[in-house]
């Protein structure tokens, strides 16, 4: 079976490729404007299938989805209090958001959605997990920020990065605050 990732994240296809599946990686363009008031959790799962939709469309097009299996992901950064925290528009987004995490708790959800082209077999879940950061400084913000610019991170930050030795301690599957919850995507692809 081929299995198509529908995102251009290097995180996403690192996490398949440690798993054993080396996907065919075809990003999609889609509207990642969410409906007014949506939460965290709807909110990925919502992108998540959009975009597996619009991939689906264009194997549909070619003619060309034997065999296959969509995936797709959203990962979002939300704290309560604050709501959505997307990837920063600039440094002092990034900046915002960095000392908004800082010494508390946040949640990374992570939606996904399988999807046989032509078919009705389709699977959307989420994963949630609890982040907890230490007490860092500005002055830590701005040399991680210098060093590896956040801009292209949800909440700013990559856990797998430097930034990780400002994070105390996760409840919840790593690989989703990565990007992609492995085990979850093995679980859902087990109901095709």
């Amino acid at each position: 079976m081929r299995i198509i990732l529908a995102s251009q994240s290097p995180r996403r296809l690192e996490i398949l490729k440690k798993h054993g599946i080396d996907p065919v990686v075809m990003p999609v363009d889609v509207d990642e404007t969410l409906p007014e008031g949506i939460n965290a959790k709807d909110a990925v799962m919502f992108l998540a299938l959009k975009k597996a939709l619009a991939c689906e469309q264009i194997l549909l097009k070619r003619g060309d989805f034997d065999d296959t299996v969509i995936l797709t992901a959203d990962t979002v950064v939300y704290k309560d209090g604050l709501g959505i925290m997307g990837k920063p528009k600039d440094h002092d987004d990034a900046v915002r958001m960095l000392r908004a995490i800082r010494g508390t708790v946040h949640q990374v959800a992570t939606g996904i959605c399988v999807l046989v082209p032509g078919k009705k077999n389709m699977r959307v879940a989420c994963d949630i997990t609890d982040v907890y950061c230490k007490p860092y400084t500005d002055e830590d913000i701005e040399e991680y920020i210098t060093n590896e610019p956040p801009y292209d991170k949800a909440g700013s930050y990559a856990i797998q990065s430097s930034f990780g030795q400002h994070i105390d301690h996760i409840i919840g599957d790593y690989e989703n605050v990565v990007g992609l919850p492995y085990y979850r995507v093995e679980e859902e692809l087990g109901y095709l």
